[in-house]
C-alpha cells in the first residue's frame, strides 16, 4: 500500500469517526434569560360534524412572555398575559386581565404556574333573574378558563439532556386537569407526543412529531364525554436562540357524548389544526 493510499485512508477514517457531529446531531437546552420578552402566535382551527351539521372554528390568540430571575442556578420565571385574540376566540371575555407565571428550568421542565384575573363578564340585570345555583354554576365556569389556558400558555416540551442523533426521539408525557370536586365541569387529559430528530441544518434542529391524547369530561352540570385524538406535524428548534421556532399539528379527533342526556352514543369526527409560532422581541 503506497503512503498515499494509507494517508487518504487516515484521512476517511479520521472524518467518519466525527460524522455523526457534522451529520447534524445536537442538544436542546432552553436558553432563556433575564430580561428577554418573547411573542407566540397560537392559531387553531377545528372542523366538526356533530348530528350532521358542519362546524368550523378558527381562532389566533397572540401571547407576550417577559423573562426574569428565577428561584436558583438554571431556572427562570416567566410571566405571560394574552395579548390578543382573533375572531372566534372566546366572544366577549376580556383576556388581556389573565396573568400566568411559572418555573422554567433550561430542560424545559415547568413548576409553580399560577394565574391572577377574572374573565367573568358582568351580567348586569340578568344576574337579578338567576338562581344561586345558576350562578355558582356560572362563576365556576368562567373560572376554569384561566385554568384552561394554562397549560397553552406554557406549552414548550421538557427536552432530554443527553445529545440526540439523527433518528433519535424523545417523548414528552403530560397530564392535566381543571375543576375540582363538585364543580360544574371537571376535565382530564392524558396526552403523550415523540419527538423525531429528522435533520440538523443551519444551527435548526428539525423534528416530526406525533401525539395522542385522551380528554373526559364530567361535573355537576350533567352528563360527561370522551375525546380521542391522533395527530402528527413538525417542529423546528432554533440551537442558537434555544426555543422553538413553530410547532405544527394536524390530528383527528373522535369525540363520545354518549354521556350526555339525549345525545348519540355514535363517535363524531374533528379535524384539528394547531400551529405556535415563536420569535424574540
Amino acid at each position: 500500500m503506497s503512503k498515499i493510499t494509507q494517508a487518504v485512508l487516515i484521512v476517511v477514517s479520521l472524518f467518519a469517526a466525527t460524522s455523526p457531529v457534522l451529520a447534524g446531531g445536537c442538544t436542546l437546552h432552553y436558553k432563556l434569560a433575564p430580561g428577554q420578552k418573547w411573542a407566540c402566535s397560537f392559531a387553531s382551527k377545528n372542523e366538526s360534524n356533530v348530528m350532521g351539521q358542519k362546524n368550523v372554528n378558527q381562532s389566533r390568540i397572540v401571547y407576550e412572555y417577559t423573562v426574569s430571575k428565577g428561584p436558583k442556578q438554571g431556572w427562570v420565571t416567566m410571566t405571560a398575559r394574552i395579548k390578543s385574540k382573533g375572531s372566534g376566540s372566546q366572544g366577549e371575555m376580556d383576556l388581556s386581565k389573565l396573568r400566568f407565571t411559572a418555573d422554567i428550568h433550561s430542560s424545559g421542565e415547568i413548576r409553580n404556574i399560577n394565574y391572577t384575573g377574572n374573565v367573568m363578564p358582568d351580567m348586569g340585570e340578568e344576574a337579578d333573574q338567576m338562581s344561586p345555583q345558576m350562578k355558582k354554576m356560572m362563576e365556576d365556569s368562567y373560572k376554569m378558563i384561566p385554568e384552561a389556558y394554562k397549560n397553552g400558555v406554557f406549552w414548550f416540551p421538557e427536552v432530554p439532556e443527553e445529545k440526540l442523533e439523527i433518528g433519535d426521539e424523545f417523548d414528552v408525557q403530560r397530564k392535566m386537569g381543571m375543576g375540582s370536586s363538585g364543580s360544574a365541569m371537571q376535565v382530564e387529559t392524558v396526552s403523550k407526543q415523540v419527538f423525531t430528530l429528522e435533520d440538523v441544518s443551519q444551527g435548526l434542529a428539525y423534528f416530526s412529531v406525533k401525539e395522542r391524547s385522551v380528554t373526559k369530561t364530567g361535573g355537576s352540570m350533567g352528563g360527561s364525554s370522551e375525546t380521542k385524538i391522533a395527530g402528527k406535524g413538525n417542529a423546528i428548534f432554533d440551537l442558537q436562540q434555544g426555543m422553538w421556532l413553530e410547532l405544527t399539528e394536524k390530528s383527528r379527533a373522535k369525540v363520545n357524548l354518549g354521556g350526555v342526556p339525549g345525545m348519540s352514543t355514535k363517535d363524531h369526527n374533528m379535524n384539528i389544526i394547531l400551529k405556535y409560532e415563536m420569535v424574540q422581541k
